[in-house]
């Protein structure tokens, strides 16, 4: 597991921030078309059985490949993602010799918190 300086952390943002965008959005889109699909299948039986989507299908297949795009680059800088509809990302780090979380969400203007392990986000703490 890689380690961060909260100084590291900060200097990363500029190349996350467009990584949880893009997944924000990547998530949130299928889930949406995947409602707006079983809406209409539902509502447009032919015989007994839902008519097919395939164009959709095309965009959920696109959207979960960005999704695992998107991923691969936070695993691969070493950030944990936590929630990718909030883009909430934690960066393991070192603090009074004991690993904890710096703590990011996507509505942040900054990094400023961070958290024990074992609390999650309900115990962030400002840096």
């Amino acid at each position: 597991m890689r380690l961060f300086s909260v100084e590291e952390a900060r200097a990363l943002l500029p190349r996350v921030r467009p990584v949880l965008e893009r997944l924000r959005e990547a998530f949130a889109t299928p889930r949406g078309a995947r409602a707006q699909e079983e809406a209409e299948r539902r509502a447009a039986m032919a015989d007994g059985h839902p008519l097919a989507a395939p164009a959709r299908a095309e965009d959920r297949e696109r959207h979960e490949a960005a999704l695992r795009e998107c991923m691969a680059q936070l695993d691969e800088w070493g950030i944990q993602l936590k929630d990718p509809a909030r883009g909430l990302i934690d960066f393991p780090h070192e603090r009074d010799g004991v690993v904890v979380l710096l703590c990011y969400e996507l509505s942040e203007t900054e990094l400023a918190y961070w958290h024990p392990m074992e609390t999650g986000y309900a115990g962030r703490q400002p840096l």
